[in-house]
């Protein structure tokens, strides 16, 4: 075995040895249970795939409950929630979640039921997060492979080990959040455009046009793993139809297999809502509205416009803006920002150049749809700059080892200021990764098995055992935490609206076309948490709640009040019970939750900080 050949062996087995370590330290042994509230709503409806119900979803939002109804009652057709369509999450990701459930047995809900007094985590949620560190060691394999076809062995393991000491991207590879399985396609896509680009220069264009499809079937896999893949589909369009001649042809041959896919997705959002564009139009709201959150927990939109006014400079300003962010955003690595001073190099090879435009083409478009639906959290099921690490990090890494290569060095050898240079960088970026390692280490062997939930907001016992025991499978809960209460406790979920008066007049009637109604009122640290509200950004305090809960604030007020005061016991939705003289006519909260409303039992689940308000009937 030659010197060449025994270093690239080496570098493969010390790079599949940390990636197997990383894999295994974050899902066995620092695993705290799912956080993300999209990742716990696909979970739900995958276990409602995996029993063979279909994508049905137990968690409701007032606007879809009431355009499901209106829309049911123009047809003249019946509607049903207890198997309401889900059409808000791309498929791909909930099938394999899906998959993984009936594999694992985990899809059974009674048969995996947490014990009293037992642990803290709910042993479905692992094999949800198994999904996501799957995907990401796939892509850790892919990104080795495509890296190592661009420039070579050294900086493929390099990039390898980045990716895989960084802070954001292992918390993406237990979350559940499709972002692992998107890279994944991204990677394939890139693999097999640089396989028509080679071809393409060899003037074999059969086999060119044979890859460019291949390519987008990748990126028709991306768009059905998360609805936002659309974006970074059309940058890889656009770069076809400039980079390829004629580009009519492989634009048409491209542009088919994405057609395709919007007509698809159209047609399911249509049969689905009523509407084929209904949930792009209410991603908007995160960018020029209130909040989609805010949308959805409305009854209906007319009151709550988009905002128009500088609509124009706002969509620029977020475009540029992502800029801001990048380095945060795909996971705090060094050598991310080189990327920009690589597409001024000129690389001697004509496919490492044509994939740099082309990465670039689909962060581009990437940025101006994340722009549209004001897309700013690192941890999101939207955000896509994190799939697009793997470029950034090669390309920047080849920069850097460009630089060090002009010049001379006496004593030692350019490869042992390469190895030096490369070790600096990765411990800086693995730095918070790093700070973090003891304390995880000796929580993880500390608690065992218990386990540590991401509590606030989360408490999965209080949930599985003492929610669904007092509650009935065949009516709704409101709550501030619908995903949480339909993927833990398996009952059907509405999310909280913020008007009383929407709730009464509204959302409740059209649960009565559905032959079901709402058992009680569940409020969670979700509505009351300070330190939920400061890590979201979101304003702290009492002013904090009144504006996430509306009128539902005084439930959400009186669980912090009870924790400062534990030895009273208020019941401040009583001094609600009444309507103030000479306000519009509404429905005053006393009348709905108090202790001579109609949900007037009181059930603390996990102390005054998960309150069920319920009558005592369902108890």
């Amino acid at each position: 075995m030659t010197d060449g050949k025994r270093e690239s062996t080496v570098l493969r087995l010390i790079a599949l040895v940390l990636l197997l370590s990383m894999c295994v330290f974050k899902l066995a042994l620092t695993f705290r249970g799912l956080n993300q509230p999209a990742a716990m709503e696909q979970a739900q409806i995958a276990r409602s795939v995996a029993q063979g119900e279909g994508f049905v979803s137990k968690s409701l939002s007032p606007l879809h409950v009431v355009s499901a109804a209106a829309r049911a009652n123009e047809e003249e057709k019946p509607v049903s929630f207890k198997e309401f369509r889900d059409s808000t999450y791309a498929p791909l990701n909930t099938v394999f979640m899906a998959a993984a459930l009936k594999l694992t047995g985990m899809d059974d809900f009674e048969a995996n039921r947490m014990a009293e007094n037992g642990g803290y985590l709910y042993a479905p949620d692992r094999a949800i997060a198994a999904t996501s560190t799957v995907f990401f060691a796939l892509a850790m394999v892919l990104s080795y492979v495509l890296v190592a076809r661009l420039f070579d062995e050294v900086v493929a393991c390099a990039t390898v080990c980045f990716m895989m000491f960084s802070s954001l991207l292992l918390e993406y590879s237990v979350s559940g959040l499709p972002q692992m399985l998107m890279m994944c396609c991204v990677l394939g896509a890139m693999n097999f455009m640089l396989s028509a680009y080679r071809e393409y220069a060899q003037m074999n264009r059969s086999r060119t046009m044979l890859y460019v499809i291949l390519a987008f079937v990748c990126a028709g896999l991306l768009c059905l793993s998360g609805g936002m893949g659309i974006w970074p589909t059309l940058g890889l369009l656009l770069f076809c139809c400039f980079y390829f001649r004629p580009a009519g042809a492989y634009a048409f041959a491209a542009s088919a297999l994405v057609f395709v896919f919007l007509i698809w997705t159209m047609v399911s959002n249509y049969l689905a809502t009523g509407s084929p564009l209904a949930h792009a139009m209410l991603g908007l709201y995160n960018g020029f509205g209130g909040s989609e959150e805010m949308a959805m927990r409305a009854a209906d939109l007319n009151n709550m416009p988009l905002q128009r006014a500088g609509f124009v400079m706002k969509f620029l300003g977020r475009t540029f803006g992502q800029l801001r962010e990048l380095y945060v955003n795909m996971g705090s690595i060094v050598v991310v920002p080189f990327f920009f001073l690589a597409l001024l190099n000129p690389y001697r090879r004509e496919e490492v150049q044509a994939t740099k435009w082309a990465v670039f083409s689909m962060w581009g478009m990437s940025c101006v749809g994340m722009a549209l639906f004001g897309v700013n959290n690192a941890m999101h099921i939207t955000q896509l700059a994190i799939i697009f690490t793997p470029f950034f990090v090669a390309y920047g890494i080849s920069l850097v080892f460009n630089f060090l290569a002009r010049y001379r060095y006496e004593g030692v050898t350019y490869n042992q200021v390469r190895g030096l240079a490369m070790f600096i960088m990765i411990l800086v970026s693995a730095g918070p990764f790093l700070m973090s390692l003891p304390r995880s280490v000796y929580m993880g062997i500390w608690l065992g098995d218990n386990g540590r939930p991401h509590y606030p907001p989360y408490f999965p016992p209080a949930l599985n055992i003492n929610l669904a025991n007092v509650s009935s499978p065949d009516a709704v809960i409101a709550t501030d935490q619908p995903w949480a209460v339909a993927w833990y406790a398996n009952r059907m979920a509405l999310w909280l609206p913020t008007k009383v008066d929407d709730f009464v007049d509204k959302v409740e009637p059209a649960l009565a076309k559905g032959e079901t109604q709402v058992q009680g009122i569940l409020i969670t640290p979700s509505s009351h948490s300070p330190v939920l509200a400061e890590k979201n950004g979101s304003p702290v305090g009492m002013a904090g709640i009144i504006n996430k809960m509306g009128d539902f604030a005084p439930l959400a007020i009186e669980g912090k009040i009870l924790l400062m005061v534990p030895r009273h016991n208020l019941a401040l939705a009583d001094l609600f019970a009444e309507q103030i003289s000479g306000s519009p006519r509404s429905t005053p909260l006393g009348q709905l939750v108090s202790s001579h409303g109609r949900f007037s039992q009181r059930v603390p689940l996990f102390g005054a900080d998960v309150m069920y308000y319920t009558t005592p009937q369902a108890r």
